[in-house]
């Protein structure tokens, strides 16, 4: 393509492909400075086809409701009347297309003693959510886990139904040496997965708690090997929790490790008794009735008695 030189020799060479580039990285910097709303839509959205699925209606009607929803809680309150005015339509049309939407899983209405209808976007891929507990409870007992999971039955027509329960721990570390130490504060969670149909796959979603009145408790080794199993003291449906003591370096109280509890909320759909058989088994109960060595020290004790017996051969 030829082009006028009317910009001179400040041009510096940059064509149409770069203009278009930096003038695109340019908008989205200036709507984030001026902190303009904003709807969020995921890839994902198309890989799992909702955007393939949608008639054009629906779609268009998932659109506005992005548009208009809260950031923070992705609720709406704009009634049949005020969408079919902005879209020209007739409020059966715009009924048929409600349907369509909750169809797919992707929004929830309710009228809650209001009015009018809330509408909620709900969320269309896996999530891990905080999780509280109805009633305060001064231990962590069964009793805690069972309000966990009436709370979760209670609102499975927004969950889903459950479909397993993992008990988590792993030992904090000493910050000087790095090493599990059973004096620094340990991770202990419950783990509540439900799954909500949704298309082939359905939506996972992984309803987090952290035990905060068992800091008493551990398992009976410091240095776990990536994973390693226990009896939980928790029961679910008449059976024991699944049990997983992980490594210490993985780090499940800190702000960053949300993408390793999706790895482990998705692998959990997948793990089985076999797989638990697998895993070398500790256990889990009082930190004071337990005895733990310094493995780290028994190991270099070992290198130095081989190195000294070599050194005898030698001689």
């Amino acid at each position: 393509m030829v082009r006028i030189p009317i910009l001179g020799s400040s041009f510096q060479g940059e064509d149409e492909l770069d203009a278009l580039k930096g003038y695109y990285s340019q908008w989205r910097k200036t709507n984030t400075a001026m902190r303009s709303p904003f709807f969020q839509l995921y890839r994902s959205f198309k890989d799992k086809g909702k955007l393939r699925d949608l008639d054009d209606g629906a779609l268009k009607l998932y659109l506005y409701f992005g548009f208009v929803t809260g950031n923070d809680n992705g609720a709406s309150w704009h009634s049949i009347d005020t969408i079919a005015d902005y879209f020209g339509k007739q409020t059966r049309t715009i009924d048929n297309w409600i349907h369509s939407l909750t169809e797919a899983g992707l929004i929830y209405r309710t009228r809650d003693g209001n009015k009018s209808h809330t509408t909620f976007l709900i969320p269309y891929t896996d999530a891990i959510v905080s999780l509280q507990p109805t009633n305060k409870h001064s231990s962590d007992d069964q009793e805690l886990l069972d309000d966990l999971v009436a709370k979760i039955q209670k609102l499975s027509a927004v969950y889903g139904q459950i479909t397993d329960v993992f008990h988590i721990f792993h030992w904090g570390w000493d910050k000087r040496s790095k090493k599990p130490s059973e004096k620094a504060e340990q991770a202990d969670f419950l783990l509540i997965i439900t799954k909500r149909e949704d298309g082939e796959e359905g939506v996972m979603i992984g309803h987090r708690h952290q035990l905060r009145h068992s800091s008493e408790n551990g398992v009976n080794q410091l240095n776990i090997d990536e994973v390693a199993t226990f009896t939980s003291p928790f029961q679910f449906n008449g059976q024991s929790v699944k049990g997983l003591a992980v490594s210490h370096t993985y780090r499940l109280i800190s702000k960053d490790s949300i993408g390793t509890w999706m790895d482990l909320l998705r692998d959990s759909t997948k793990f089985t008794d076999d797989h638990m058989m697998l895993h070398p088994k500790v256990q889990y109960g009082m930190i004071k009735d337990f005895e733990y060595e310094d493995e780290e020290a028994d190991l270099e004790e070992d290198i130095e008695a081989d190195q000294e017996g070599g050194e005898d051969e030698d001689v």
